[in-house]
């Protein structure tokens, strides 16, 4: 039996459609697009045979693309979105997240506290 190999945290980006700003000067060997096309490459040459997406910013635009990525790329076996934990709707913001394109996807939420 052959084992899956599955890379457990990657991201995707594209620094000329939005804001990273954790994307500051001490990273500008990776402030270019790194999407879909990149990733897959990279997948084959590693051995790795799916991934799990995370989150790059508190958006829940980018949530929805992650799932609609997911959803398009067999590759990509889960989604770490973003939604706002504090919210009094949260409920119902994961709600729709599970009924977006790639909702079965969403495998978990990362609030990352320290941006705030």
């Amino acid at each position: 039996m052959t084992a899956l190999v599955v890379d457990a945290h990657h991201h995707l980006w594209d620094p000329a459609r939005a804001d990273y700003p954790w994307m500051t000067d001490d990273l500008a060997a990776i402030r270019r697009r790194f999407d879909v096309s990149d990733l897959v490459p990279v997948l084959d040459a590693s051995g790795v045979d799916a991934t799990v997406l995370v989150q790059t910013r508190s958006s829940t635009a980018e949530s929805r693309e992650f799932l609609a990525t997911a959803a398009a790329t067999p590759r990509i076996a889960g989604v770490v979105a973003w939604t706002d934990l504090a919210s009094p709707a949260v409920a119902d913001d994961l709600a729709a997240l599970r009924e977006a394109p790639g909702g079965d996807r969403l495998v978990g939420i990362r609030h990352q506290v320290h941006d705030e």
